[in-house]
């Protein structure tokens, strides 16, 4: 006699035992469920579908007669014939799957709304840089990209003038094919000027120039790529304030220390010497709390003890 036995869990936790008693020989069927008789049957020679109800769920026990005579056995759930609990079951599925719907769909928007948020606030830091250390003629998202592509560099030179009760900065270069081209941009009337890069302004300071040799007018000039005579100029700027800060070294030791920082640190840090006795508050980027983590460095005083101990 075959025997089959089942556990079926309903959606309120209960568990119900589904067994089946199926005779070898006779053929008779007993279904039963939770040790009570649900369905009997005689002489079951071929396959066979048996329907009951468990609570307000349609259960089928399926028997199979596989080609070589012997049968299976299957319990199921029918959750497509219409019964009230599966016209409540599509009623919730279709509200499921429009709840799916409405969440996938918020879903891909926010991941479209981060993407295109991220690549705009890329090209936004990317813009910010450049103009925090570049002056632009012409600023837009095509043309730096032209800039970077097609652009030709030459030597922009700096020169301050007063119009009209204002200061300005005036700057020229010369293109590839000998147009002179020139810009300026304003400065407050009174005091030092600082250019972006953090150094102050000297006439005739030189930098690095981009240009479209199609329209000049559209160029880059990059404050972060001094001349080599302007890094010069910064050099006896940085050397001359480390002598009044420090009047009892030499000028020759000065100098030492101005060039040990730069070949050390980078050009930058000349500035930190420049601004030495200055406060945060007069100015963030260089200052004394600078000029002392600078010059505290155990490697910058390695090298000014080696380079610097005979000047």
């Amino acid at each position: 006699m075959a025997q089959m036995g089942w556990v079926f869990l309903d959606d309120r936790g209960g568990r119900h035992r589904v067994g089946l008693y199926h005779g070898d020989q006779s053929g008779h069927v007993m279904i039963h469920c939770n040790l009570r008789v649900v369905q009997i049957d005689f002489s079951v020679k071929e396959s066979k579908t048996y329907s009951f109800f468990i609570e307000d769920e349609l259960c089928e026990v399926h028997i199979y007669k596989e080609p070589d005579g012997r049968f299976g056995y299957e319990f199921v759930v029918n959750k497509t014939v219409d019964t009230p609990r599966n016209r409540i079951r599509r009623v919730d599925e279709r509200r499921i799957r429009r709840q799916m719907v409405v969440f996938i769909a918020g879903f891909v928007a926010v991941i479209i709304a981060g993407v295109l948020g991220f690549q705009w606030l890329d090209r936004w830091n990317k813009t910010e840089r450049l103009t925090k250390s570049s002056l632009f003629s012409n600023l837009s998202e095509e043309n730096v990209r032209r800039l970077s592509l097609e652009g030709k560099t030459d030597t922009a030179h700096l020169f301050t003038v007063r119009e009209a009760m204002q200061r300005k900065v005036f700057y020229g270069f010369t293109t590839a094919g000998s147009l002179q081209i020139s810009g300026a941009f304003t400065v407050p009337d009174t005091g030092q000027i600082l250019l972006p890069n953090g150094f102050p302004l000297t006439d005739r300071d030189a930098f690095l120039v981009t240009y479209l040799p199609s329209d000049p007018q559209i160029h880059r000039l990059d404050f972060n790529q001094p001349t080599h005579s302007t890094i010069e100029t910064y050099v006896r700027m940085a050397s001359a304030a480390e002598r009044r800060a420090h009047p009892d070294i030499s000028d020759k030791r000065s100098i030492c220390h101005a060039l040990s920082a730069a070949e050390l640190k980078g050009w930058q840090s000349l500035a930190d010497f420049i601004f030495q006795t200055k406060s945060v508050e007069e100015n963030d980027r260089h200052n004394r709390d600078s000029y002392l983590r600078l010059v505290r460095d155990v490697d910058y005083a390695r090298v000014v003890e080696e380079e610097c101990w005979d000047k």
